[in-house]
């Protein structure tokens, strides 16, 4: 039953839904597969499920065909056993946050089985569901009640001083066959009070019935009783029968109706709880393996130590939780942190915050159990911080390594950079004064050849000076020569004027 019963509350659909699970016990061949079946047909009608995610919703009509014939658990009309220890339908049914699981047990009471397996499968289902429905014929006799005895001693554990929530959740008293309706009406409201009154404690009931009477109401959330009227010689009595409800007298045909939609029904589906608590698959699972595992191991199974293990799981639940809520808070932060200060700051900080939610949660158990746990938690913790703090030292070592390495690489990537500055900078000055001493160089160049173009040009300017002079001097030669030469021109003609004035002259005198 372990890897099966894993294998539905591991489901990736199921493992983080709140469970509820529908068991059904009681006396053989009283029809407990034959009403579970009826209860698939109402769940495959109003939900989809892990084999069938895309099932076609048909609420108006869950009850399908008169003729079609009944499938599901196995079941057959007759004095022979058919269902042997405790089954889960191989489905689980998904509606919003939460997954219906089904289960069926063998019948009990017969002479196969004995008193002592007959409490460990009553108690077992009982432990693991969170609507139990107790079906029986007639009336709700004194032994019947006496199966209830585990639940209720259970009980007196979990409602001891300091628990205030029921161990568990709704438990219905169905009754077959009803034969007085006039006094107690069919369905809930007459079975209610038919109920009421058979729990009364009465003066001549044994000690442990008085008890289970006491107990009862406070062991379970909701305590509730349903008659059903005979289904009708074919359904009771033919061996034949398939489960067709076209066989059914009609006045239980309605009845069951209105019972399976009653407690399945979204809204009046009953969640598991430990404590109080909702648990999801992944947590049922730890739970219900652990319960599994001890009536499986022991002949005897004494209420108290089922409550003891109910408190290690639940507590070991708590502290794991409380442990995750640390080591998120660490992980977020310390791994930004080089300080071992400021590191020791936040795994205390951290430590503080888990155990914080500790005390806070709802926890079960006495101040024993609970410091035991709390203690449990703080070693953890303290474990882990050790292991942090070395982990932390290490990786701050690791990088206080690097720094003092990254910082001698930036020391000589400093001082290469400082000598390839210097390179430079005497190259450029190199460069500067080559340059300097070649502008100077130009500059003198330029200013000898503007020297000498100067004394070029004065040299040029005084040749000029000197020709022009020189021409000069040779026109005022020439000048000269040529009023010289008019001179004697005219001196020449003055003197012959002269001649020839003499020469008429002395012509006249003759």
């Amino acid at each position: 039953m372990f890897g099966e019963l894993e294998a539905l509350l591991l489901h990736p659909e199921v493992v983080n839904r709140k469970i509820v699970l529908l068991s059904i016990v009681g006396a053989f061949r009283r029809g407990k597969s034959f009403f579970l079946d009826y209860c698939l047909r109402f769940l495959y009608a109003n939900y989809a499920s892990i084999k069938n995610p895309s099932n076609l919703i048909n609420a108006d009509n869950w009850i399908g065909a008169a003729e079609t014939p009944l499938e599901g658990f196995t079941w057959r009309s007759g004095t022979q056993r058919d269902t042997t220890g405790i089954i889960f339908w191989s489905d689980v049914f998904l509606t919003g946050d939460r997954a219906i699981l089904i289960v069926d047990s063998q019948g009990l009471f017969d002479n196969e089985t004995s008193t002592a397996d007959n409490s460990k499968i009553f108690s077992l289902v009982t432990l693991m569901t969170s609507i139990e429905i107790l079906n029986l014929q007639g009336l709700i006799q004194e032994d019947h009640l006496q199966y209830l005895q585990f639940a209720t001693e259970y009980g007196k554990f979990m409602t001891s001083p300091g628990q205030e929530h029921k161990p568990f959740q709704n438990f219905v008293f169905l009754l077959r066959d009803w034969n007085n309706p006039d006094e107690y009406p069919f369905g809930f409201d007459g079975g209610q009070k038919y109920l009421e009154n058979t729990l009364v404690v009465k003066p001549h009931h044994p000690e442990e019935l008085k008890s289970v009477r006491t107990y009862l109401k406070s062991s379970f959330e909701k305590l509730s009783c349903c008659l059903l009227p005979y289904p009708g010689k074919t359904v009771a009595r033919d061996s034949n029968y398939d489960g067709r409800w076209a066989s059914m007298d009609e006045e239980f045909l309605d009845e069951l109706k209105i019972l399976i939609s009653s407690l399945l029904k979204s809204e009046n589906l009953t969640t598991k709880k430990i404590n109080g608590i909702e648990v999801n698959g992944k947590q049922a699972n730890e739970y219900f393996q652990q319960y599994i595992t001890i009536f499986q191991s022991n002949s005897s199974i004494q209420p108290q130590s089922i409550y003891e293990t109910t408190i290690d799981k639940f507590l070991t639940a708590l502290v794991l939780q409380c442990f995750q809520i640390y080591k998120n808070h660490v992980n977020q932060t310390v791994g930004n942190i080089n300080n071992e200060t400021e590191i020791t700051n936040v795994l205390h900080s951290s430590r503080n915050a888990a155990l914080s939610t500790y005390d806070g949660e709802r926890k079960m158990g006495n101040a024993e159990h609970i410091q035991k746990y709390r203690n449990d938690l703080d070693a953890k913790m303290n474990n882990d911080s050790i292991e942090w703090i070395a982990i932390a030292m290490a990786r701050i070592a690791k990088i206080r390594e690097e720094q003092r390495r990254a910082a001698e690489a930036a020391r000589e990537a400093e001082r290469l950079r400082l000598e390839k500055e210097n390179q430079e900078r005497l190259a450029r000055e190199r460069a500067e004064q080559a340059a300097r001493e070649q502008a100077e160089r130009e500059a003198e160049a330029a200013r000898q050849a503007e020297i000498l173009r100067q004394q070029q040009a004065a040299i040029a300017a005084e040749q000029e000076r000197q020709r022009l002079a020189e021409e000069q001097r040779q026109r005022e030669i020439a000048e000269q020569q040529r009023i010289e030469a008019e001179r004697a021109a005219e001196e020449a003609r003055r003197q012959q004027q002269q001649h020839h004035g003499r020469r008429r002259k002395k012509c006249s005198v003759m």
